[in-house]
């Protein structure tokens, strides 16, 4: 292979990475050399689309109606499960205390499962 052939084949890989670079990395001056700098460049893009919004679950609104939505419906089930089996919460040692862990952590878990699916239901 000639020299003037080398020359254009890697004049050719050269302009495919360089085009490719350049789509990649749009409107972030992909004709400079970012690693010059310490500045933070911007990565482009636009969150326009619904597909790409993600919900924002941290405001404080959502935290507040997750917990009170999850710790009433907890309140709820567990009464309705203590009154359905109230006979089996009075006992002796082990014999009362599984039950009534069973109840609250059986309620909670319910609840909290519950409140999350209502939240996520009316954000939509």
């Amino acid at each position: 292979m000639s020299d003037r052939d080398k020359q254009n084949k890697y004049n050719q890989q050269s302009n495919i990475s360089n085009s490719l670079y350049a789509r990649v990395n749009v409107g972030q001056d992909a004709d400079k050399n970012s690693l010059d700098s310490a500045e933070p460049v911007h990565t482009g893009g636009s969150m326009n689309n619904d597909d790409e919004r993600v919900s924002d679950n941290s405001t404080f609104t959502h935290t507040l109606l997750f917990y009170v939505i999850g710790l009433l419906t907890s309140a709820i089930i567990g009464f309705g499960i203590f009154k359905l089996f109230q006979n089996y919460f009075y006992g002796e040692g082990l014999n009362q205390s599984l039950p009534s862990f069973l109840l609250i952590a059986g309620s909670l878990l319910i609840g909290f499962i519950i409140s999350g699916a209502a939240l996520k239901k009316i954000k939509g």
